[in-house]
C-alpha cells in the first residue's frame, strides 16, 4: 500500500526496485521546466545558425563558377533554407511529445499530431524551392502540385489538432474528480519511467543520425561524390518508436481500467500512430491524405469515446 513517503507506490525492495525509483527521479531532471527552457534556447540558436549556414551555403552555390559538390547539394534557390530550421524545432517538439506521456494520453496524441503537421509545413518550403517555375516563370505547372497538396494538408492538420484538443478539453472539463487510486499512480509512474527511455533513445537515435550526416558530408569533401542522406528517416524512426510506446502504454492501462471505451480509444491512437509512420514514407500524393485520415480518425475516435462516457454516466444514474 502507497504511504505518505513513497506515494507513486514503489517497490525498495532489490536492486531493480532502486532502479525503477531512480528513472521515476531521473524524469523530474529531464523534464523539469529549466531543462525544457535550456533545450528550447538550444533549439533557437541551432535554429538561427543552420538557418545563417544554409543561406551562406547558397550563395555560394549562385556565385562560385564550379562551387563543391557539398555547396552544390545545398542549392540554389534562398527559399529551401526556410525549410533548415524547421528540423531543429521539430527535435523540441518531439521531447515535449515525450514530456507529456506520463500527464494524459490525449495530450500525448495531440504532440504527435502537432510534429506531423509540422512536418508537412516544413515540407512546404522545400516544394516552393524545388518547383522554380512558380518563381522564375510566374506560371504554375505540375511541379507546384506537391506545394499546394502540403500546403492545404498541413493547414488541416493544424486545424485538426485544434479540433482534437478541444474536444479533450471538454472531456477534461466534464470528467469528474476524484482522488487517484494506487493503480493510477502507479500507471502514471510507469509512463514517466518510459518517457526518461524514450528522451535516452532519442538522444541517440539524434547522434546516430548526425554522425551518419556528418559521414555523408566528410565522404562528399573527401571523393567529391555521394550524396547526404544521413539524418533523412530521423522523424519516421520516431514515429516507429511511438507505435510500440503507444502500445505498451495501452497494455499498461488495462490495469487502471478494463472499460470498452477506454480500450478501443487507446486502439484507434495506436492505428493513428500507425497510419502517421506511414504518411511520412509514402510519397506523393498519398502521404498527405494518410497523416489527415489518421489525425481525423484519431479525433473521430475521441469525441465517440466521449459520447460513450457521457452515455455511461446516464446510465449510472
Amino acid at each position: 500500500m502507497a504511504d505518505p513517503l513513497n506515494p507513486i507506490g514503489l517497490n525498495h525492495d532489490g536492486a531493480f526496485g532502486r532502479l525503477l525509483e531512480w528513472l521515476d527521479s531521473a524524469h523530474d531532471i529531464i523534464f523539469s521546466r529549466r531543462s525544457k527552457a535550456q533545450l528550447k534556447r538550444l533549439a533557437i540558436q541551432l535554429s538561427i545558425a543552420g538557418f545563417v549556414f544554409h543561406l551562406l551555403l547558397i550563395f555560394l552555390a549562385r556565385t562560385l563558377a564550379h562551387p563543391p559538390l557539398f555547396v552544390a547539394q545545398a542549392g540554389t534557390n534562398y527559399l529551401i533554407a526556410i525549410s533548415t530550421p524547421f528540423n531543429f524545432i521539430l527535435f523540441y517538439e518531439v521531447f515535449t511529445l515525450i514530456a507529456a506521456l506520463p500527464a494524459s494520453t490525449t495530450r500525448s496524441i495531440a504532440s504527435q499530431f502537432e510534429v506531423v503537421s509540422l512536418i508537412f509545413i516544413r515540407d512546404v518550403f522545400r516544394d516552393i524551392a524545388r518547383a522554380g517555375d512558380l518563381v522564375t516563370g510566374h506560371k504554375l505547372t505540375q511541379d507546384t502540385l506537391p506545394m499546394f497538396l502540403d500546403m492545404w494538408s498541413g493547414f488541416l492538420m493544424y486545424l485538426l489538432v485544434a479540433v482534437f484538443q478541444h474536444i479533450a478539453r471538454r472531456r477534461a472539463e466534464t470528467s469528474i474528480t476524484a482522488m487517484p487510486t494506487r493503480d493510477t499512480m502507479h500507471f502514471i509512474t510507469q509512463k514517466r519511467i518510459i518517457a526518461v527511455g524514450l528522451a535516452v533513445l532519442l538522444l541517440v537515435m539524434a547522434i546516430w543520425n548526425l554522425s551518419l550526416f556528418f559521414y555523408d558530408v566528410v565522404r562528399m569533401l573527401w571523393t567529391g561524390q555521394g550524396s547526404i542522406q544521413g539524418g533523412a528517416t530521423f522523424y519516421n524512426d520516431v514515429f516507429t518508436v511511438m507505435i510500440f510506446t503507444d502500445v505498451t502504454v495501452l497494455i499498461l492501462s488495462l490495469v487502471v481500467s478494463g472499460r470498452y471505451a477506454m480500450v478501443f480509444r487507446n486502439a484507434a491512437f495506436v492505428v493513428s500512430t500507425i497510419l502517421i509512420r506511414f504518411s511520412l514514407t509514402e510519397g506523393y500524393p498519398y502521404g498527405a491524405p494518410l497523416a489527415i485520415i489518421a489525425m481525423l480518425f484519431g479525433t473521430l475516435a475521441l469525441l465517440v469515446f466521449n459520447y460513450h462516457e457521457r452515455v455511461g454516466l446516464s446510465l449510472a444514474d
